[in-house]
């Protein structure tokens, strides 16, 4: 029986939201993921309240200098024109304070109204109410020093509570989902100790009790730890106030025989269930933190948003066999010629979409290793450069601000593409939901090359599939799920680069212009079809479906 209802909701917690292109609410793959959940949501009736922090954008714009170097630019938008809303209690805006060591922050709260039974909460420092040097906590996502990060996830986390509580909202389960709304631990047992009169012990019990957790990745950067003196300072008030000591309130979170406090052993610790995002990272994910109650549930994605609906429906339940094909092979030209366009307003230039379009777009990070595609320029010219086969290579994604590799892996991508591969392969800027749509249904191959388990999931190329775009693939993440013999592509994870070029070479190319009388890939075409008939198992409905059968029941 589901635990949840309209009267005690799932809350659902996320440090980014991808709810829209114009929203600087997100970074990359989680954050349009928690906004598949909560669309997904929406759509099945599933009772939620979900709670963020509103950026204000800041370096949100990528911006590539005829260089080749990423710039960081911010994004100014006002909340009231991009659809949010303030919320009210008693016809008055609602303010919440948060204690942060010696000041009381004052935080402004919006809402987006996604659904029916799904609301977006958002929490925002930018009010006249702080001093001018605190109204900046939440201005830029994953940017700051280690104090200014710990300043947003408390925000996140305490703030969050606090904000359900004054709305009177009473959720069934809290769903962590990755590390950095762990803190709303701290103020959920605060709440327990004051209502019901019990000890902290208790307190912490019955609030794990009610939370789950989902890990998101196995590399350190998404596994933060933070300096334990430092967070001694903001645990401090909180732990008097439970009357007990900041070490003890810390002790879940610190890693044995070090100063550090981690984010993910501090969720894990305060979590009765722990969920991976693929098969692969759950098995990774047992012998990393082993002792620990783990389930496997396969991100999805909302199909609605990232599927052409030409590719749903009648097009692939066609009986018959010559007119699916060519019906199929239409919208994918169709598509094509609208990415086409899309990408030449973006960067200024255009080229020939009847070429085999082969795109590589995701977060910039060294572990994706977009570098195996570059690894041997020369051959890869001599590939893309054929008359009688010409490819067309798209590249798009964004470094974080502070990854100085990444954005230099950006800069000398671009030098190849303005010189060897000059004509035939493009660096499309600014990486949002919009370019990702329009790339997911435009493509013909997909390209995914990370580093074997560190790809937890990887929902780029489920949104590819769902439109016909083939995959040439790493294993990895929800990929070691398929069974890609006549689907797709695997890469040699452990030679990356020469799989690549090999498979471009012998079978990937050839496969693409090997047409029948009609001008159509007959053969490829079959892939597409097979690529499409995996969407279902790889949808936002099958993954909420699982979250309700295995994490949100009583």
């Amino acid at each position: 029986m589901p635990a949840f209802s309209a009267q005690h909701p799932i809350a659902f917690f996320c440090a980014e939201f991808g709810i829209q292109s114009d929203l600087p609410l997100y970074a990359g793959g989680l954050g349009v993921l928690a906004g598949d959940i909560l669309k997904e949501s929406a759509r099945q009736k599933i009772p939620m309240v979900a709670v963020g922090l509103l950026y204000r954008g800041e370096g949100a714009v990528q911006r590539i200098t005829s260089e080749g170097q990423q710039i960081e630019e911010d994004l100014h938008f006002d909340p009231l024109s991009a659809g949010l809303e303030h919320v009210y209690v008693d016809e008055m805006p609602l303010f919440i304070k948060v204690h942060m060591t010696e000041l009381e922050i004052w935080v402004r709260c919006w809402k987006k109204t996604i659904g029916e039974t799904v609301t977006l909460y958002l929490l925002d420092t930018d009010t006249d109410q702080n001093q001018v040097h605190e109204r900046g906590i939440a201005h830029a996502l994953y940017a700051g020093t280690e104090e200014e990060l710990i300043k947003q996830q408390i925000v996140l986390g305490i703030g969050g509570i606090k904000l359900l509580h004054q709305l009177g909202i009473h959720p069934s389960i809290y769903h962590v989902n990755e590390g950095r709304p762990s803190l709303l631990h701290w103020q959920l047992i605060r709440r327990y100790m004051d209502e019901h009169g019990v000890s902290y012990e208790q307190a912490s019990d019955w609030a794990c009790q009610k939370t789950i957790y989902t890990n998101h990745t196995l590399v350190e950067a998404g596994n933060q730890s933070y300096t334990a003196e430092l967070l001694k300072v903001y645990g401090k008030y909180y732990a008097d106030k439970m009357g007990i000591t900041v070490e003890r309130l810390l002790e879940p979170g610190v890693l044995e025989g070090t100063d550090r406090f981690s984010i993910t052993q501090y969720a894990l610790n305060t979590s009765h269930k722990a969920t991976a995002v693929s098969q692969l990272h759950y098995l990774f994910c047992q012998q990393q933190w082993p002792g620990y109650d783990w389930t496997a549930i396969t991100n999805g994605v909302f199909l609605p948003y990232w599927q052409d609906q030409r590719f749903s429906g009648d097009l692939t339940a066609s009986s018959e066999s010559t007119t699916l094909s060519e019906a199929l092979w239409q919208t994918h030209k169709d598509c094509k010629q609208q990415l086409m366009e899309y990408v030449q307003r973006r960067t200024g230039y255009g080229y020939d979409p009847q070429r085999l379009v082969i795109t590589w777009s995701r977060r910039m990070a060294g572990y994706k290793q977009v570098d195996a595609l570059f690894s041997d320029v020369e051959r890869l010219a001599e590939i893309v450069k054929n008359s009688e086969r010409p490819v067309q290579i798209l590249v798009a994604g964004k470094a974080h601000v502070s990854d100085v590799a990444a954005k230099q892996t950006i800069e000398k991508i671009i030098r190849y593409m303005q010189n060897e591969l000059e004509g035939y392969a493009l660096f499309v800027p600014n990486l949002d939901m919009e370019l990702d749509q329009m790339l997911a249904k435009g493509s013909d191959v997909w390209l995914n090359t990370p580093e074997l388990g560190k790809e937890a999931c990887g929902t780029s190329g489920m949104k590819a599939i769902s439109n016909g775009v083939l995959q040439c693939t790493v294993a990895d993440g929800w990929a070691a799920e398929v069974d890609w013999t006549g689907v797709g592509w695997k890469l040699d994870e452990k030679n990356i680069p020469e799989s690549i070029y090999s498979l471009l070479e012998k079978e990937i190319i050839p496969l693409y212009y090997q047409r029948d009388d009609a001008d159509i890939p007959q053969v490829w075409v079959e892939r597409m079809q097979r690529s499409i008939g995996l969407s279902e198992k790889f949808s936002a409905a099958r993954m909420m479906n699982d979250y309700c059968d295995k994490c949100y029941t009583s």
